[in-house]
């Protein structure tokens, strides 16, 4: 019995000598590897932010467009006025002047043409089918309806699903800066114009102040209030800001000397571009520059996109020679807005007894690359349409701009 006492003993002692050997070892063994330490990771540099919006003139549907577009009862396809021009519409803002009412009675009833328009609804798909993501409708046609078409035409925007300025239902949209988020710059976009065909006794007395934003064309004195809705939308977070002005003489090449001295005045206030439309064909473009050095668009009248004048003057006047101006837009890390500008000349086709724009074997809004037309064009009675109508608009805008074959390649 004792010597299993014994035996039990040494078995205990024997594993309590292990298991503290087992806990009592702290030091680990050495190692011959060496510790680094990492540096922290340091924030990438900034780097300049890049936008492109484009400018287009007067959406304005006359009888021609209108009928070569019904394709059924009520029923309309602008589309393929659009085709050809499509490729190039393709900015992160596309606008464009809308000059008629839309649909203001539902279902494409009672559709007119001047001196009153009520265009039909499927001029808004078209125009998102080629490109164009925001109107401006701040002209003398805005009330061709009366304010009820005004409202109606801005619940078709909405329907649409297209972004709008310049007409208002209510005090407080008018009071609504818009800013549209364009790939993180902001922009800002305020409208005016300088007349409503006298039709202004149409919008209820409660929102005359405020269903369209008007100006006088004739003086400057209005550039201190404008320069004020500018600050605001500065204020409001805009860090570029695009003026539309409805203005200025019909057919005529060239905006008055009160003109320039109101579009000077507003970029010396704070606007980056302006941009003019009313006259039916194209007027100059040209840099201001301010005490900073820093420089804004002028573009005195875009001209007609859209449209169909061609009575005017047979066989094709200067209402169908058009451009498309492109504004590129840096944001420097720094905060800095840079601009630079290149413009297409564009050609709306059309027939050529003169009676509509039409479709031309085919064709519809027409790029002018280098003055030609494309090389699918081959009647070259068609083709020199297209020289005019690029000559016309190199001769008015200046070799400085019309420089777009640069921006193919972009």
């Amino acid at each position: 019995m004792l010597k299993r006492l014994l035996a039990i003993l040494a078995a205990l002692l024997l594993a309590f000598g292990l298991f503290g050997c087992a806990v009592t070892q702290t030091n680990p063994p050495e190692s011959n590897t060496t510790t680094t330490t990492t540096e922290p990771a340091t924030e990438p540099e900034p780097e300049p932010v890049e936008i492109r919006i484009q400018f287009a003139g007067d959406i304005l549907l006359h009888r021609g467009p209108i009928d070569a577009a019904n394709v059924g009862p009520s029923v309309y396809d602008f589309r393929p006025f659009l085709t050809d021009i499509r490729p190039f519409i393709d900015g992160d803002l596309a606008i464009a002047n809308m000059e008629t009412p839309i649909d203001v009675l539902g279902g494409n009833r009672d559709i007119t043409t001047f001196p009153r328009f009520n265009a039909p609804f499927e001029i808004l798909e078209a125009l998102q089918y080629a490109g164009f993501n925001h109107l401006v409708a701040s002209n003398n046609h805005s009330l061709d309806r009366g304010f009820d078409g005004m409202v109606a035409t801005i619940r078709n925007f909405k329907r649409a699903g297209i972004d709008f300025t310049g007409i208002y239902e209510d005090e407080n949209a008018f009071n609504t800066p818009t800013i549209i988020d364009v790939n993180g710059i902001q922009v800002g976009i305020i409208a005016y114009t300088e007349s409503l065909n006298g039709l202004d006794p149409l919008i209820p007395v409660e929102m005359r102040p405020f269903a369209v934003r008007r100006f006088r064309v004739y003086t400057t004195a209005d550039v201190p209030a404008m320069g004020e809705d500018i600050a605001a939308l500065r204020e409001a977070g805009a860090e570029v800001v695009i003026v539309s002005l409805h203005w200025g003489a019909e057919y005529v090449n060239a905006p008055t000397e009160t003109q320039r001295q109101i579009a000077r005045g507003l970029v010396d206030v704070g606007a980056d571009v302006i941009m003019g439309h009313h006259a039916h064909v194209v007027q100059p473009i040209e840099w201001h520059y301010r005490e900073d050095e820093s420089r804004g668009l002028i573009i005195y009248s875009l001209g007609n996109f859209l449209a169909d004048q061609t009575r005017l003057q047979r066989p094709i006047p200067a209402t169908q020679y058009s451009m498309l101006v492109s504004v590129q837009v840096t944001r420097q890390p720094d905060g800095e807005i840079t601009l630079m500008c290149e413009v297409l000349p564009v050609l709306a086709m059309r027939d050529r007894t003169g009676n509509t724009m039409g479709i031309v074997n085919g064709l519809g809004m027409m790029p002018l690359i280098g003055g030609e037309l494309p090389d699918f064009v081959t009647d070259t009675y068609l083709r020199d349409w297209g020289r005019r109508a690029y000559a016309h608009v190199l001769n008015i805008v200046g070799e400085e701009f019309v420089q777009y074959d640069s921006m193919l390649n972009a």
